[in-house]
């Protein structure tokens, strides 16, 4: 070959060179081999997925569904795989220590499957959570405004827990409340929950409303705690009459039927959120999100019974991408990547919600063998 053609041909290895780095650098990180962001695998589009399995509750479902949560996985060489179990009834699901992990919604729940499943638990991690709040309407909470219930704070709305239970406790109708022409529902006046059988939303309103009658302090004895049970705390599930067994459906009934309907539909605060920033909302300009004052905090627990799982947990807790994916479904997050969750909502525009850093009062969680005595003399009175 000649010196002109091999001049010629060097050239154009060189621009062919040049045109597979300009396309590996426009595709991003992994075409080329380099490292996850944060993380601990490398990223390469052209590896083979693990299959992971977990078992998480159902206000979780849309963020493991979304497709930027998958892609983020896929970058760690996962393919996270998902169904769905009300929170306390996970520790006695057949076959769950053969998912790779499981994320139910409180750490009641969570002590609840380490202690059924101890040897085979490899370790918690609690990267984000939720406040548990309450779904209504502004008609309503007028109403409970002129009652002494509800009142609102910095444009926050509040429910006064101390005078709900009292209200309860006293059998009082929504006719029997000043200003009822408003709302002139017969029915008591209550909170729609889960079934605490099998809910952890519903669990968490148990230990709160504990707390409340309790002086604001925890209930610390089992004996202590069934009495309670027994005395005041059944007639909250009770009186109800049926209930769903998971947080989707008594929010789907709220957003289906309306706050006139439904007046007051306990959620977590990021089902609220998660609608609200998510197109097409269903969240109406009649319906608000009020917190129980005071409330307390869902924390969202993965529990790893495989390596996979923890490698699971690992991308939930450190990846700034997967912050913002949790951020976008109305969660709040624990760990490095927490600003994410005001970012999105200012982003959004919301209002009414709770900023970070303004819970003064939160109520604690009762031990879970606490919780599980009065599980125990409520599901007796079923």
């Amino acid at each position: 070959m000649g010196s002109r053609a091999k001049t010629l041909a060097a050239g154009v290895v060189l621009i062919l060179a040049a045109i597979v780095v300009a396309g590996a650098i426009a595709l991003g990180p992994g075409v080329l081999g380099e490292s996850a962001p944060e993380g601990d695998a490398p990223v390469d589009q052209t590896q083979e997925l693990t299959t992971v399995r977990g078992v998480i509750g159902s206000e979780k479902e849309s963020l493991f569904a979304d497709p930027e949560a998958k892609e983020i996985f896929a970058r760690y060489g996962l393919d996270v795989q998902v169904t769905t179990s009300g929170s306390w009834a996970m520790a006695e699901r057949e076959g769950i220590e053969e998912s790779d992990f499981a994320s139910p919604s409180s750490e009641i729940a969570a002590a609840h499957i380490e202690d059924v499943h101890g040897a085979a638990v490899l370790s918690t991690t609690r990267p984000f959570y939720s406040p548990l709040a309450i779904a209504t309407g502004e008609t309503v909470l007028s109403v409970l405004e002129q009652n002494g219930i509800a009142e609102q704070r910095d444009g926050v709305w509040y429910l006064d827990m101390a005078a709900y239970l009292d209200a309860v406790a006293n059998g009082r109708r929504w006719t029997d409340l000043i200003g009822s022409e408003a709302y002139p529902s017969s029915r008591n006046v209550m909170i729609t929950t889960t079934d605490v059988r099998s809910s952890n939303s519903a669990l968490m309103y148990l230990s709160l409303a504990s707390y409340v009658l309790n002086g604001n302090a925890v209930v610390t004895g089992e004996d202590a705690a069934r009495q309670q049970a027994t005395e005041s705390l059944a007639r909250l599930f009770l009186d109800q009459g049926y209930s769903q067994s998971s947080s989707a459906g008594p929010w789907e009934s709220f957003l289906s039927k309306g706050s006139m309907n439904q007046p007051l539909t306990l959620i977590y605060e990021s089902q609220y959120l998660e609608a609200q920033m998510n197109e097409p909302s269903r969240v109406t300009d009649e319906m608000r999100i009020c917190y129980p004052a005071p409330t307390i905090f869902s924390d969202h627990v993965v529990v790893a019974f495989s390596e996979a799982g923890q490698r699971v947990q690992d991308v939930l807790d450190n990846d700034p991408d997967m912050a913002r994916v949790i951020a976008r479904h109305g969660f709040r997050l624990n760990g490095p990547n927490s600003g994410a969750f005001s970012e999105r909502v200012s982003e959004a525009g919301l209002a009414g919600y709770a900023e970070d850093g303004t819970f003064i009062d939160a109520a604690q969680a009762p031990s879970y063998e606490v919780a599980d005595a009065m599980l125990q003399v409520i599901e007796a009175l079923y």
